[in-house]
C-alpha cells in the first residue's frame, strides 16, 4: 500500500512503547508507507538522553519515519532544541503538524 499515509501522536511518555512497536510493525509491514510521528507535551522526554526508546527512533528514522518534536512542548519542559537527535525535527506546535497532517490525507494514530 504505497499511498498509505499515518501520523502517530505522542503526548504521554508511558505511550512510547506502544508507538514504536507500531512504527517497527509498519516499517516491516509497509515498507513504502508515509509516517509521521508528532510529540509534544510530555512526550518530549523521550528525545532525551540515551535510552532504548531513542535507539527504536532512531532505528525507525532510518527506515523514513519522521519525527517532528512540538516547540511549545520543548519551552514548556525547559528542554533546549540542541538536545534532540540530529533526526528529529522541531515543529512550531504539535497540534498544528497534526492538524496539517490529517488535512493532507494522514491517518491519525493515538497509540
Amino acid at each position: 500500500m504505497s499511498d498509505l499515509k499515518l501520523v502517530l501522536h505522542v503526548d504521554q511518555a508511558d505511550r512510547w512503547p506502544a508507538a514504536l512497536t507500531n512504527l517497527a510493525n509498519l516499517t516491516r509491514d509497509y515498507p513504502d508507507a508515509d509516517v509521521r510521528v508528532v510529540a509534544n507535551g510530555a512526550g518530549v522526554y523521550a528525545f532525551l538522553g540515551d535510552t532504548d526508546l531513542l535507539g527504536k527512533m532512531r532505528q525507525a528514522s532510518e527506515h523514513q519515519v519522521r519525527f517532528e518534536v512540538c516547540a511549545n512542548a520543548l519551552h514548556e519542559h525547559a528542554i533546549d532544541p540542541g538536545q534532540l537527535p540530529d533526526w528529529a525535527q522541531v515543529v512550531p506546535a504539535g497540534v498544528v503538524a497534526l492538524a496539517e497532517a490529517q488535512q493532507g490525507g494522514y491517518a491519525y494514530i493515538k497509540p
